[in-house]
């Protein structure tokens, strides 16, 4: 991560519009925040398999086993082509633009920085949260791509409850569920995450992920500085292990600032 040219982030070349991997469905979907992952898999079986390309490029949407590796039941939008069977996913992450990060079992989930540091931007759902545990509020409102890239969604992006996992109690507003997070309080303002400067905010459901990302994928100029924005951040989600560690700023690094800027602000996070 540290080696890699900040420019590399947006001239890597890329193969697919966006990659999704997703497991085996069950009755328990229905029971939790992983139901967006089925109603979005129902989407594309409706409405996308017969386009097959979103802005001009193909897309993955494949199963996985237990193991982690690829069914042979592969789905893509190329037209019912079969892609290699099996490959790595954080390959195929870094060759596409966009990877959808729905709602899992917790607000914040590993697949979100598995993307991030594979350089795809991620793709999340909105939800406005009424939650207690919104105790940081969001003061300049936030980007409603759905709405600014084609008029899809109904979004209110003035709103101070943003949340990227459920609309009930236990939504959790971005600043309360991802590090650093702009208006968290967790460091000095100029040092915190912007997220929404990269990531891609879907209001009004699944139905609005594919025409948004058709928009997107028409500027260019949009996408890349999305790409600049994620690559410098990537740094700060990962764990340096050479012996050179010490000299770049990684997520151990970024979780002592954090700790010294809460010291020295005398704020109770209890």
């Amino acid at each position: 991560i540290h080696s890699r040219p900040l420019s590399l982030w947006y001239t890597h070349p890329r193969k697919y519009s966006f990659a999704y991997f997703y497991g085996s469905t069950n009755r328990r979907m229905t029971r939790n925040y992983r139901i967006h992952r089925q109603y979005f898999l129902e989407e594309v079986a409706i409405n996308w398999k017969k386009v097959g390309l979103i802005g001009g490029k193909p897309f993955i949407l494949e199963k996985i086993g237990h193991d982690g590796g690829s069914e042979s039941d592969i789905e893509s939008g190329q037209h019912g082509e079969q892609t290699q069977k099996r490959y790595n996913q954080m390959k195929t992450y870094s060759q596409s633009v966009f990877c959808p990060t729905l709602p899992g079992d917790s607000p914040p989930q590993k697949r979100f920085f598995d993307v991030i540091l594979a350089g795809c931007i991620p793709v999340v759902l909105v939800f406005n949260t009424n939650t207690k545990a919104a105790n940081h509020l969001n003061s300049d409102g936030g980007r409603n791509d759905s709405e600014r890239y084609g008029d899809f969604g109904k979004g209110d992006s003035k709103h101070n409850h943003t949340s990227w996992f459920s609309a009930d109690s236990n939504g959790y507003t971005v600043q309360d569920s991802y590090p650093w997070a702009k208006n968290s309080s967790t460091l000095p303002p100029d040092r915190e995450i912007d997220y929404e400067s990269f990531v891609v905010q879907i209001y009004g459901g699944v139905k609005n992920i594919k025409p948004t990302l058709e928009a997107l994928m028409e500027n260019q100029t949009e996408i890349q500085r999305r790409q600049l924005e994620l690559g410098k951040v990537a740094k700060y989600f990962t764990y340096g292990a050479g012996e050179d560690a010490h000299v770049y700023e990684d997520a151990f690094s970024m979780m002592l600032e954090s700790v010294i800027y809460s010291l020295n602000s005398g704020k109770d996070y209890s």
